[in-house]
């Protein structure tokens, strides 16, 4: 081995493949210096993957690639008994069912291209922006420590080298060596069949002219799957795992085809597993899986193999550079598998609902309902910390008009002019955080958040800076009104909203941010703030105690003061003592009745555990009573659990939640209550 000089890089990237050399653009794209290392020489001979959705033409066109242009539309499939035999049905992707509302989602459209014609496309983009890509060059050994990883390389000539990375991302594909010598075990419905390919070329553009382009070939000795890859090539893949010689592989391309005469030229033939395995968890310390590597799921229309990779490799690259850029804490990258390993078991799970890969399950499924392509495409939520207000309680996908800007979604596309142009609102963002809000005073709190935090913030002024091209579209599209907000990452994902102004837009804007990118800074500021929030609340907690206190020195229940504590929809509640009182009114009502029995009562609240949250806040108190009930002298412990709410005159209390605990009474008597 070289021990000469030990490299060093930010992030080492294993593996040369589609999902590779993405995580290699968009990382340099980013400004982060990366190394990739592929053992091969190029690409595999066999094209593989061919159907690119419209996120990932997004992601593509952001960073400078665009790709030939096609009608969007998935892949048509047919069972036949050959190409020039009979055609039974063609049947879809996904089952029809309710019209869906005509929406343009996105200014771009998948498209159809060969792997092997992409994957060039990416490695020189890749090197145009600066990283570093070494062909012939093997991973053959890890070590991870406190402060990075430090790689083995073999290279070509037999050379090893060492060279120490922050992290690594695996992307060494289905059989990934860096997952095994992690020992990340694998769950799902595993292996289905073990498939050969033939690769060929032959004058079959007269089979295309109705626009299937994938064919289920049943006939009597031969069940097959033959599709094009638009460009000349075709490729039939067997399930018997049969090793043919040439003539044999001839022969079963002709019978496919139902043509004896047929003119085929060979390409290559391979061998694979078709099987559906997600990894129990997609990092490891230093270490991410991504791709082929974290979730093989097998070939599908909906083209959630590749594209699903693509997608993990932008989720993690805008990680990578805020961490290494010292402004996120390594917790930010916890959330690339809270993230991104939901979205391969919902694409797991969709497969074998729909009928092209139902029948081959061998144990029965419960029925799972089927989500449209729409929706599983560009409606997926993210549920982690780098995501406010995405609560269990919500639907795993949905349409993006149905999501209407909930947080955890992708930003919605709408028409827009800048500066004069048509465009798209997806056109200013994916490259950091933006703040996009039809209040221009926004502004001033996006300013402020990004000073305390030195996180980059961009406000986007909804109206002037970019102007939707119908009324109320965008209120509508994000659900917030016209003095709400939306923060969205800079991978186009929202973070957090506040559908209408909070009162200190500020302070809200400057939490919640400092939350989700999981900010380095915690500035003294903040913590000024949080200790002026708890001692108000402190305050208006022990005005309450002395509001309804009485029996000394003349001392009444204060009814006076009652409504500058609560809120006008306050709750009091005691079930223990089967009082439930809302409404501020209510509650002032209340007062005198259930205090009229009382000849002296002194409150205190003590310990209390208080959590504030922006413009809401929660106190849990041990609460002390003393009073003489009936010439009778006692003292009662309770515990009291209280909201809290932010208003333009300061901190109210919102509910008050009494629970019993033990009374002392003077006769030396203890009860528990």
């Amino acid at each position: 081995m070289d021990d000469s000089a030990i490299e060093s890089t930010p992030v080492l990237v294993v593996g040369g493949g589609l999902v590779g050399l993405s995580t290699a653009v968009f990382l340099a794209w980013r400004g982060v210096p990366c190394v990739l290392v592929e053992k091969r020489q190029g690409s595999s001979a066999h094209p593989r993957a061919i159907g690119y959705t419209t996120r990932t033409l997004e992601l593509f066109s952001r960073i400078g690639i665009e790709l030939p242009p096609h009608d969007g539309s998935g892949p048509r499939r047919a069972r036949v008994e050959s190409l020039a035999g009979q055609w039974f049905e063609e049947y879809p992707w996904s089952p029809g069912g309710t019209k869906l509302p005509e929406i343009e989602y996105s200014p771009h459209k998948g498209t159809a291209i060969p792997q092997d014609r992409l994957e060039p496309i990416l490695r020189d983009k890749a090197i145009e922006l600066g990283a570093d890509v070494r062909l012939n060059t093997e991973l053959i050994d890890v070590v991870q420590t406190d402060d990075g990883v430090i790689a083995t390389l073999r290279h070509r000539d037999g050379r090893e080298t060492r060279l120490l990375a922050h992290y690594l991302v695996a992307a060494d594909g289905v059989h990934s060596p860096m997952r095994e010598k992690l020992g990340i075990g694998r769950s799902g419905q595993g292996l289905l069949a073990v498939q050969r390919s033939i690769l060929f070329r032959a004058p079959l553009d007269e089979y295309l002219e109705h626009g299937i382009v994938q064919f289920e070939i049943e006939q009597p000795g031969l069940s097959a799957f033959l599709t094009t890859y638009m460009d000349g090539r075709w490729v039939l893949m067997l399930s018997d795992d049969v090793d043919r010689d040439d003539d044999e592989q001839r022969a079963v391309i002709r019978q496919a085809v139902g043509r004896p005469d047929l003119d085929v030229e060979l390409c290559t033939t391979g061998r694979w597993e078709l099987a559906a395995l997600i990894a129990d968890q997609f990092r490891v310390g230093r270490v991410f899986l991504a791709g082929d590597a974290a979730h093989q799921l097998p070939p599908n229309r909906g083209g959630y193999g590749a594209n699903t990779g693509i997608e993990d490799a932008h989720n993690l690259a805008w990680k990578l550079e805020a961490v290494l850029s010292g402004r996120s804490t390594p917790d930010l990258l916890d959330t690339y598998d809270a993230e991104r390993r939901p979205i391969a078991w919902l694409r797991h799970e969709q497969i074998f609902a729909r009928a092209d890969y139902k029948a081959r399950l061998q144990t029965a499924v419960a029925d799972v309902p089927i989500i449209d392509d729409d929706a599983m495409e560009l409606g997926q939520l993210y549920r982690s910390a780098a995501v406010l207000d995405a609560g269990q309680e919500l639907p795993r996908a949905l349409r993006p008009e149905q999501w209407a800007g909930q947080p955890g979604t992708r930003a919605p596309h709408l028409k827009v002019l800048i500066e004069g142009t048509e465009g798209s609102t997806l056109d200013v963002l994916q490259r950091g955080w933006v703040l996009l809000s039809e209040d221009q005073r926004w502004q001033d709190a996006a300013s402020r958040a990004c000073a305390e935090l030195g996180i980059d913030l961009a406000f986007v002024h909804i109206g002037s800076d970019v102007k939707p091209t119908e009324p109320l579209a965008f209120q509508t599209a994000y659900g917030v009104t016209a003095d709400g907000t939306t923060l969205v990452r800079p991978d186009g994902y929202i973070a957090w909203r506040a559908v209408t102004a909070p009162t200190d837009p500020a302070a809200a804007l400057t939490s919640a941010l400092g939350r989700v990118s999981c900010a380095a800074a915690q500035t003294l500021a903040q913590r000024i703030q949080r200790l002026e929030d708890v001692e108000a609340i402190r305050d208006v907690t022990a005005r309450y105690a002395t509001a309804v206190n009485k029996g000394w020195n003349g001392k009444t229940v204060d009814l006076d003061v009652i409504p500058s504590i609560f809120t006008t929809d306050a709750r009091w509640v005691s079930s223990d003592m089967g009082i439930a009182t809302e409404g501020l009114d209510a509650i002032l009502a209340g007062l005198p009745e259930h205090t009229a029995v009382v000849q002296f009562s002194m409150h205190a609240f003590l310990n209390p555990v208080i959590t504030v949250d922006v413009d809401t806040a929660t106190g849990t108190w041990l609460m002390w009573v003393a009073s003489i009930i009936g010439n009778d002298p006692r003292a009662v412990y309770m515990s009291a659990d209280m909201a809290y709410t932010r208003t333009a005159e300061g901190w109210r209390i919102h509910d008050v939640d009494i629970h019993q605990g033990m009374l002392l009474s003077a006769t030396g008597a203890t009860t528990q209550m």
